[in-house]
């Protein structure tokens, strides 16, 4: 049975829900999130949207390269929850036009895990709007593609947002969990003819509200290479006092002379930027048009995909 539902609060729909998922078989389609996306079509040229309702899903999601065009839509990152607890992803995305909104997405692993990953996304023009993302290590693997977040939560440790996408984070909280070390990124760039890289725009690297009272006890940089080109932009951010004030560091193994690490605008107590690590790649912007080519307009091609997706973005500074 497919449901067409009014449902005005859900960003760039149609107004039609496909499917619900309830943890009340009669309040919906389906019991699962995983069981919704196996029975949704595949290839679809339109939005396939899934509303999952207030509940804990404590379960692994894949959504294969053939379900493109997947809406998930929750009642509230904290009411809407998926859950899992491994060495692993709780959702895996890889069917390009993804789209999650109002949705929690939590690996529960903690500190023993070598890779507890909340949401695995190599998904081509994917979004995250309004959701919260957490784990400890390794929380967000934005894999490749064009992806963009925006007013999200993203929770962790060590390197937790990395990867080799051309990703956008807009007006989202970095929050830094518990740990006496903590590295906020680990970008990916392998070539200098790719064009991707991390670019944070009016967002808050801060501690997570459960550890705040423990922050003078972090030491934080907002990055180190996973890769020799890796690429991250800060724009416009605050940048809290657990942030050291070289910045950056280096990764074991890594060149340090090929990376483009900037930043511009920031504010906050970490944002001096004095004590700076001395790489060539390490540099404050001077103006506006020297932090445009990291803006989502031109970073992502934002103009071309996002305005269909009735997700607010700014397409420059």
């Amino acid at each position: 049975m497919v449901l067409l539902i009014s449902f005005n609060a859900v960003a760039g729909s149609s107004g039609s829900i496909n499917s619900i998922v309830s943890k009340d078989r009669n309040s919906g389609n389906y019991t699962t999130v995983g069981e919704a996306i196996r029975n949704a079509p595949e290839f679809s040229q339109k939005p396939y949207i899934i509303h999952v309702l207030a509940g804990i899903y404590q379960e692994y999601i894949l959504i294969p390269s053939t379900k493109i065009n997947i809406h998930l839509f929750g009642d509230g990152p904290n009411h809407t929850i998926i859950l899992a607890n491994q060495n692993g992803s709780t959702i895996d995305i890889r069917g390009e036009g993804f789209m999650a909104q109002n949705i929690g997405v939590i690996n529960s692993a903690g500190l023993d895990a070598s890779a507890a990953v909340a949401v695995r996304n190599e998904a081509n023009n994917s979004i995250f709007f309004q959701c919260s993302i957490q784990g400890f290590q390794d929380t967000l693997w934005a894999v490749s593609g064009r992806q963009f977040y925006k007013n999200c939560d993203i929770y962790g440790t060590v390197d937790f947002i990395y990867g080799n996408a051309a990703a956008v984070f807009q007006d989202c909280m970095i929050y830094a969990r518990y740990r006496q070390f903590v590295t906020f990124t680990a970008q990916s760039r392998e070539s200098p003819y790719e064009k991707t890289g991390f670019t944070f725009q009016r967002c808050s690297f801060t501690m997570s509200p459960e550890d705040e009272d423990r922050k003078s006890e972090v030491r934080a940089t907002l990055g180190r290479p996973l890769r020799n080109y890796s690429t991250v932009a800060i724009l416009q951010c605050y940048i809290d006092s657990m942030v050291d004030p070289k910045g950056w560091e280096e990764m074991s193994g890594q060149g340090i002379d090929k990376v483009t690490y900037v930043e511009f605008e920031n504010v906050g107590p970490g944002s001096n930027t004095d004590g700076r690590v001395d790489w060539s790649g390490v540099r404050v912007l001077g103006n506006h048009n020297q932090a445009l080519v990291f803006t989502a307009s031109y970073f992502i091609d934002a103009d071309s995909w996002i305005p269909t997706r009735g997700v607010p973005y700014d397409s420059e500074l």
